[in-house]
């Protein structure tokens, strides 16, 4: 049985909440020439300014459709999302005030796919995910009410989140590496329009290259599709009081491309030199609206290590 304790307190000017968790997971293991499994279940208590028992499935297979290459593997699980400040603002770093604190729920997570090394150097995985989120998180504008700030939402109910992850790396060489990543996903929300500030589409690229014992050099490519936040929270007042605007509630955030570079060099075992290419395309990427990512830029800079 694993067992972990999770324990914080989430304060702002208008609250200061306990919200911990604590989770046990009994599983019994069957291990044969070509498979393994994993049975068992995750109980799960919240406790502090709420409280919930939950207990979801945990289980998870892996069998060998061709030995030592291939390995098809299934999983189904659940567990509970914890709401927390820190993690909020790792994503946007201009939230408001006083969000709202509120677990979110994975109900059950069933993923199927293939995984393995089907030639030296060449590493792949692959799979097919469906979700059921409860009460999930979004964030979005909140211009109006806190002056260009975004705040938390959550979408009472039961959405399904389906979609396909693909990962490929191939290591030609001890001194040249080749990785790739694509995530598909299809949002069915269970209130909210749109799936707000989260993209369906992100393909992920990258080269690793050591031309020598001293000089390193790395490329990146990253593409993001389009997502949508919702229009400004503006209310107009009529003979019937006040209400909202008429419109779409929708804003669309366009796809963009980011590519960079970097190159280390190694002056000796402790002394490194290091300067880094971002956006070389000069694009005008936008994650939040009305908040643009920078430009083309070039920054360096040196490390020393004892």
């Amino acid at each position: 049985m694993a067992a972990s304790l999770d324990l914080s307190t989430q304060k702002d000017s208008l609250y200061s909440y306990n919200n911990s968790i604590v989770r046990a997971n009994p599983y019994i293991k069957f291990r044969g020439e070509n498979y393994k499994i994993d049975a068992g279940v995750n109980l799960v208590d919240e406790f502090g300014f709420a409280g919930r028992f939950s207990i979801f499935p945990a289980a998870k297979l892996e069998y060998q459709v061709i030995p030592k290459y291939v390995r098809l593997f299934v999983e189904a699980k659940g567990d509970v999302n914890k709401s927390s400040l820190r993690d909020f603002f790792g994503i946007n770093p201009f939230l408001g005030k006083n969000l709202l604190i509120q677990n979110s729920v994975d109900k059950l997570d069933l993923t199927a796919g293939l995984k393995g090394t089907p030639a030296p150097g060449l590493g792949f995985k692959a799979d097919v995910y469906r979700n059921t989120v409860k009460n999930m998180p979004l964030i979005v504008n909140d211009f109006v009410a806190t002056q260009n700030r975004f705040t938390v939402i959550y979408d009472n109910g039961n959405a399904t989140v389906s979609g396909f992850n693909g990962e490929l790396d191939y290591k030609a060489s001890s001194d040249v590496d080749v990785f790739g990543r694509v995530e598909f996903k299809d949002y069915k929300m269970a209130n909210e329009a749109k799936a707000r500030n989260l993209p369906k589409f992100k393909l992920t690229a990258g080269t690793a290259f050591t031309i020598n014992d001293k000089v390193k050099v790395t490329g990146s490519l990253v593409f993001r599709g389009s997502s949508y936040d919702r229009t400004y929270d503006v209310s107009v007042t009529t003979a019937a009081g006040v209400v909202p605007s008429p419109g779409l509630n929708i804003i669309n955030i366009s796809s963009f491309t980011d590519l960079s570079g970097s190159v280390e060099y190694k002056v000796n075992k402790q002394i490194s030199i290091f300067g880094r290419v971002n956006n070389i395309l000069n694009s005008t990427n936008q994650t939040w609206v009305h908040y643009p990512d920078y430009g083309f830029n070039i920054f360096g800079g040196a490390s020393f290590s004892f």
